[in-house]
């Protein structure tokens, strides 16, 4: 597996260290090529406002942990443990592979705001609000919550590792239940972002 090393030595979604924060597209990516046609101002879609942190928290919600992709049989089975634990989802963008914990800080007060503030650690300093999950325009990723979901995938993506599975290792099926609950944490990222 990926560096799974809680002090910060990883890499997350962000490219920031291994407890992460959900990546989100740099400035420079969501900048125009020199010499790239833009739409006209009239056309383009009016910029979303500005979420700030003491209105979502959501950050403050899981931690992310960079892993290694499903390239083989085994580091599939891997993905498919984690998914078999409550609370915990995986999100795939490329070949950056992240597992996702929902896990509210014990320090965030009702009010959305910091209660260790002055002594946050490192990665929370780090974080910017312009350009995280929420304030981002990133939907390129891909967040799986479902052993079924993942098999999918990787069923087009991972082609020989979903041959392996299903060799032995494929998960049992599950049966029909009614409409699913969203996840806590697409719950909370809807509700930020104003999706219904």
């Amino acid at each position: 597996m990926a560096n799974t090393d809680l002090t910060g030595g990883g890499k997350s979604r962000s490219g920031r260290s291994a407890v992460s924060k959900r990546p989100a597209k740099t400035k420079a990516s969501r900048t125009p090529r020199a010499g790239a046609a833009s739409a006209p101002a009239a056309l383009a879609a009016p910029a979303r406002p500005l979420i700030p942190c003491t209105a979502c928290g959501l950050c403050c919600s899981y931690v992310a942990i960079e892993i290694d992709a499903p390239t083989t049989a085994r580091r599939a089975t891997q993905l498919l443990f984690y998914l078999y634990h409550e609370g915990v989802s995986l999100y795939a963008s490329g070949d950056d592979w992240m597992v996702q914990f929902e896990s509210r800080c014990k320090h965030l007060l009702p009010d959305r705001r910091c209660g260790v503030y002055e002594t946050r650690p490192h990665i929370c300093r780090d974080f910017s609000e312009t350009d995280c999950e929420v304030n981002s325009d990133d939907d390129e990723g891909h967040t799986f919550y479902t052993t079924e979901a993942l098999m999918a995938y990787l069923q087009i993506h991972y082609k020989r590792a979903h041959r392996e599975l299903m060799k032995g290792y494929a998960p049992p099926p599950t049966a029909a239940k009614a409409k699913p609950r969203l996840p806590l944490f697409e719950q909370r990222f809807r509700d930020v972002r104003g999706v219904v």
